[in-house]
């Protein structure tokens, strides 16, 4: 019984994950829609967005954006809180390009796994042990990149 119910729920999260996939870049990403997802196939990771907060401090006419970001490890799952400045962090993908405002776009040693355009923490669970580059990098609505990033460098113990 436990085993047809674990198959049922990962039939559904595949069914959730298929219908939010989106076209930016590659194939493997997931937009985020509260609770923002994506499994690589190669690998046991996902990603999660927590609840929405404002993290933006300031967006001020015609200045530079910008990124920070912190971690914590707890086990395999890393933990993201991030926090923008002159950039307005919104679900408007795939849309015309609007001055400050964008969303980010996730990638782990390298590999994109998710876009987000909600705030708040995200979580990757089950990364593998050692150590991985964490990048968030700042995207217009259309995707254009605006070379504003964060790098972050864990290890997973």
């Amino acid at each position: 019984m436990l085993m047809r119910k674990t198959w049922i729920y990962g039939a559904a999260a595949l069914i959730v994950l298929g219908a939010l996939t989106t076209a930016c870049g590659s194939k493997e990403e997931v937009a985020s829609s509260g609770a923002a997802g994506l499994k690589d196939p190669k690998a046991a990771t996902t990603v999660a967005q927590g609840k929405t907060e404002s993290s933006v401090k300031t967006v001020a006419s015609g200045a530079k954006p910008a990124i920070d970001a912190d971690y914590k490890v707890e086990g395999r799952n890393v933990t993201i809180t991030y926090q923008t400045s002159n950039f307005q962090i919104a679900d408007h993908m795939d849309q015309k390009a609007v001055q400050g405002e964008g969303h980010l776009h996730l990638y782990v040693d390298g590999k994109q796994k998710a876009m987000i355009g909600k705030t708040g923490p995200l979580t990757l669970t089950n990364l593998a042990a050692g150590k991985h580059e964490i990048r968030l990098e700042l995207q217009q609505n259309d995707h254009k990149d605006i070379n504003v990033e964060k790098i972050l460098n864990i290890e997973v113990k």
